[in-house]
């Protein structure tokens, strides 16, 4: 019989249960069962239904959920408001009311879809996490931030939308192909580096299990994972203050990724904006050479090294310029101190950031 680790996120009314352990997704019946004659919208994208799909309904078919699969394009360029429409639309043929449940089965590009549309669908349905990735199930699954992209750059449409519940399958990693692991590790590694030295010292000492996906270590290391989040996150729900210290190298991250034409994975670009910042931090007298070099050490450990040798520096650095955070050229940075503390920094200098970004690529 699996044991399950639960975390709790105490959101008041919008309160809800992250499920860790393996094969999850088989026991979605026993999990989270429907009322009788509930509509349930399966949403995944055309490399994950192959794989998970059948799985997903078959156990939603036996808790009693009347599903529909509604099945979009892998990648970035679903995160789109033409697709989300259109899924609107579909949902509308088929029927779903206010009643109905969104299950986002994926990565961070199925979650922030299906969200954005279960928030906006009929004024706002309910809709369920299923992340397939490592970086999905440590971090975009948790929080409530929904959104898809422009062509001036990610996430500029979105909005809070927190999901009724978040079972992540640690099992599913096993399909999951090695760079897209690595690529998840930059969050995990992030929220260490912001808060848990114990944890950034585990993943030093486990990185070989990590990667040869061995169940209970990987349980540990989401659950940990999701509890910092949470811990985060239900002091800011609305991301007006301290929830920024997840922000920890996704602003020039964000910019990297923008400047390859996201031919370079979103955790391979955290980890670059990581250093980089971090690096900007040393420069400032804020952090420590040590700190640095050991957060280098373990992000190349753990295989992320991207090649950013086809970044267009013009294109990254008109993304950094258009950051949302971004006021009166200046912004509010996390910046990590130490490992395992964060400090946020207001008015930082755009200025700073861009020649940051120019010496990172």
């Amino acid at each position: 019989m699996n044991t399950f680790t639960k975390v709790h996120v105490p959101l008041g009314p919008d309160a809800y249960e992250i499920i860790i352990g393996g094969a999850i997704l088989k026991g979605l019946d026993k999990l989270y069962a429907a009322d009788s004659g509930s509509r349930a919208a399966l949403i995944t994208s055309d490399n994950i239904a192959p794989l998970h799909a059948a799985t997903v309904r078959e156990a939603l078919r036996s808790g009693g959920w009347d599903v529909e699969l509604f099945v979009v394009p892998d990648g970035e360029a679903a995160k789109d408001l033409t697709v989300a429409g259109d899924l609107c639309r579909r949902l509308a043929q088929s029927g779903c009311d206010r009643g109905a449940v969104i299950f986002a089965l994926g990565g961070g590009v199925i979650g922030d879809l299906a969200g954005f549309v279960a928030a906006i669908y009929l004024r706002g349905i309910a809709f369920v996490q299923l992340p397939t990735t490592l970086l999905a199930q440590a971090d975009a699954s948790v929080g409530g931030k929904v959104a898809v992209d422009l062509p001036e750059g990610k996430n500029l449409i979105g909005v809070f939308h927190q999901p009724a519940a978040v079972f992540i399958d640690t099992s599913v990693l096993g399909t999951l192909p090695d760079r897209y692991l690595r690529s998840g590790m930059a969050e995990v590694i992030k929220h260490a580096a912001i808060a848990d030295e114990e944890l950034f010292s585990f993943i030093e000492d486990n990185i070989e299990l990590i990667y040869a996906r061995d169940p209970e270590i990987l349980q540990h290391l989401l659950a940990r994972n999701c509890q910092i989040k949470v811990d985060v996150v239900t002091r800011d729900p609305r991301d007006t203050g301290v929830r920024s210290l997840l922000n920890l190298g996704h602003t020039i991250g964000h910019a990297v990724e923008a400047g390859a034409h996201w031919a370079i994975h979103h955790g391979e670009a955290v980890a670059i904006g990581m250093v980089a910042e971090t690096r900007l931090a040393v420069e400032l007298g804020i952090c420590g050479e040590h700190d640095l070099k050991r957060l280098e050490e373990l992000l190349a450990t753990a295989g992320l090294r991207a090649d950013t040798s086809e970044v267009n520096t013009t294109l990254a650095v008109a993304a950094l310029r258009r950051d949302k955070k971004i006021a009166n050229r200046a912004l509010r940075l996390p910046l990590m101190t130490r490992i395992g503390k964060a400090e946020l920094f207001e008015s930082m200098d755009i200025a700073q950031l861009e020649v940051a970004l120019l010496n990172a690529v």
